[in-house]
Parts: C-alpha cells; sequence; structure tokens
C-alpha cells in the first residue's frame, strides 16, 4: 500500500514541473476500424519530445502482423494494402517497446480517446502495463480553446490538418502513422509556446 501511495506522490508531483521540463512521446496509429474490440491496430508510430526539440531519430514506425486478411476501410483511408504488410512486427513486442518508452513520459495524441482506447485493449491482450505519466490530447486542447473564445466549431476545424494550420504549421500527408506522430508533436509544441509560453506554467 505505502508502495503505490509513494507511486502516486512521485507521479503527481512530476505532473506539476513545467510542460517545458517534461519529455513526450508523440504517438499515432492506424487501425482497421473504430471499435478496439473487433478492430486491430495495423500501424503504429511515435517520436520523442523535449520541448522545444522533437527527436526525429527516436522515431519508429511499425506495421504490425494480423489474423485477419478484411482491412476494411483501411486501403480507403490509410492507404495500408495487403502487399504493405510482407514485412510486420508482433503487436506484443512493440506494446513492450512502448511500454518502456512510456516510462515517465506524457503520451500526447490527437484525438487520445480514441488511440488510448486501442492501446490499452492491446496492452491487456499483451498483459503489458502502460503507465504513461500523463496525457495530452491536442484535439481537445484546440476544442477547449475555441470554445473559450466563443467561436463555432465547424465540421472538420479539429481535424489534425485543420489545427495545424491555424498555427501555421505545413501540411503533411495525413493518415500516415509517422507523419501524423510527428505533426501531433509539433501542434503540441506550437500550443504550448503560444498559450503557455516558456514559463513555468503547465499546459494539462
Amino acid at each position: 500500500m505505502w508502495s503505490a501511495i509513494k507511486r502516486w506522490w512521485q507521479t503527481h508531483k512530476a505532473r506539476r514541473k513545467p510542460w517545458t521540463e517534461h519529455r513526450y512521446i508523440a504517438l499515432d496509429i492506424e487501425t482497421s476500424g473504430l471499435d478496439p474490440t473487433n478492430d486491430q491496430i495495423l500501424a503504429i508510430a511515435w517520436v520523442e519530445v523535449s520541448p522545444p526539440v522533437i527527436h526525429y531519430t527516436t522515431g519508429r514506425y511499425y506495421l504490425i502482423k494480423h489474423d485477419k486478411t478484411d482491412l476494411k476501410q483501411s486501403p480507403v483511408i490509410h492507404g495500408l494494402v495487403k502487399k504493405d504488410f510482407i514485412e510486420t512486427s508482433e503487436l506484443c513486442d512493440v506494446m513492450k517497446a512502448l511500454a518502456a518508452e512510456l516510462n515517465n513520459k506524457i503520451l500526447i495524441c490527437h484525438h487520445i480517446q480514441l488511440d488510448w482506447r486501442f492501446l490499452k485493449q492491446a496492452a491487456k491482450h499483451c498483459d503489458i502495463q502502460l503507465s504513461p505519466l500523463a496525457l495530452f490530447d491536442t484535439l481537445a486542447f484546440e476544442a477547449s480553446r475555441l470554445k473559450r473564445q466563443q467561436h463555432h466549431i465547424q465540421r472538420g476545424s479539429l481535424t489534425l490538418s485543420a489545427c495545424r494550420s491555424r498555427y501555421g504549421l505545413p501540411e503533411y500527408d495525413s493518415h500516415h502513422a509517422f507523419s501524423d506522430a510527428v505533426g501531433c508533436a509539433e501542434l503540441m509544441l506550437a500550443q504550448g509556446y503560444k498559450f503557455a509560453g516558456s514559463s513555468k506554467s503547465s499546459i494539462f
């Protein structure tokens, strides 16, 4: 019990640091659908961030071995087709690598609610614990910001591409796990420096 309380206190204390002193993992996944119970992770990518730097050499991109041959809408949405999966990684091997990367880091995603549900399902399947220091959703941050400014949030205005454009960030090819992970990392940095600056404040 006391060890659990100690871990909680250490995590709570760590989260109070200025946002620029944290380390982050920006992550994106591509899936065969929207239901973590019945659909699968097809691709996953991440990159480490230490504001103001994105460490591109830490970037990882994996195509995941899967049992089903039905890619559903993936060829249309993600461009992933059967021939892309000639060389694949085992899901549990990737989850082990991700668990190690997330230790004492904050996980960043664009629409983290969906990605985190898939990640938790995969971790449960592999009997692995994912324990990021915190979760940060660049989409939710932008939605909250627009609502505070009493903006009407138009359909499509919260996509990763649309959010990036409001910060003057360049366009990337969307729906590729690695480019979206990098795009998410850049968006988080833009949000952080614009609204929290380099002060000791937090954006969480």
